[in-house]
């Protein structure tokens, strides 16, 4: 089993300085989402023990969307239009499995987003009982996929 080391500065609801390692059942592509999100969050006073569920849940996420988008990509330059829609032999056409996964992982990463405060309303909530100073999660993640 995976022993999680959390290093806090106090009560479980207090911030955490450093992310614990990321659980061995996610694969490498969603541990380098939990990776990066949680230096992110840590680094703007954001990431607490109690919120590494979240964390979690947004990594996979994270990881299905990219999955589904690259799938979608991949079908649509075979056929135009096959990886949004999904033909059976009877002749009955549906959204494609790639586009529901698609839109799963986008519902689960706007819970994580309020979650986290990188929505308007919520960060406006977190601005209440944080320090204002913390910076702009989103513009941290824009300039981590931009590799700034």
């Amino acid at each position: 089993m995976n022993e999680m080391k959390v290093v806090s500065i106090g009560k479980g609801s207090d911030n955490l300085l450093i992310v614990p390692k990321a659980p061995v059942y996610l694969n490498d592509e969603a541990k380098k989402h939990y990776k990066e999100m949680g230096n992110i969050l840590a680094k703007n006073n954001r990431m607490k023990e109690i919120f590494l569920p979240a964390l979690i849940i947004y990594a996979e996420s994270m990881a299905q969307f990219e999955f589904a988008i690259s799938e979608i990509r991949r079908k649509n330059k075979e056929k135009q239009g096959s990886g949004y829609v999904q033909k059976f032999a009877t002749g009955a056409q549906n959204i494609s499995v790639e586009v529901s996964l698609k839109k799963s992982a986008i519902d689960d990463l706007l819970k994580c987003f309020k979650i986290f405060g990188m929505d308007p309303k919520s960060e406006k909530e977190l601005k209440d009982i944080t320090d204002p100073n913390q910076g702009n999660l989103f513009e941290e993640m824009l300039k981590m996929k931009k590799g700034q």
